[in-house]
């Protein structure tokens, strides 16, 4: 499928055309660069995010946490 010119794929898991557009468009914030393809893993806690540009033959990964975020409590020594 293409969103805005970008080739996704979704290599596993359930992912929404809105969720994608979501990435997607903070990937396109983040740099200058045309992005070209972006493909989505996702596991049980965590979506992988593959992502490449036309200028730039290096491809990119992050993995993005899905589970709510823990109260980290100080421990008392």
């Amino acid at each position: 499928m293409f969103i805005d010119d970008v080739r996704v794929i979704v290599e596993k898991g359930p992912l929404s055309a809105e969720d994608a557009k979501y990435y997607i468009d903070r990937i396109r914030r983040s740099t200058k660069l045309t992005l070209k393809k972006v493909a989505f893993r996702r596991g049980d806690a965590y979506l992988d995010i593959r992502y490449s540009f036309e200028e730039n033959p290096l491809e990119r990964i992050r993995r993005v946490d899905l589970a709510p975020e823990v109260s980290k409590k100080a421990a008392s020594r």
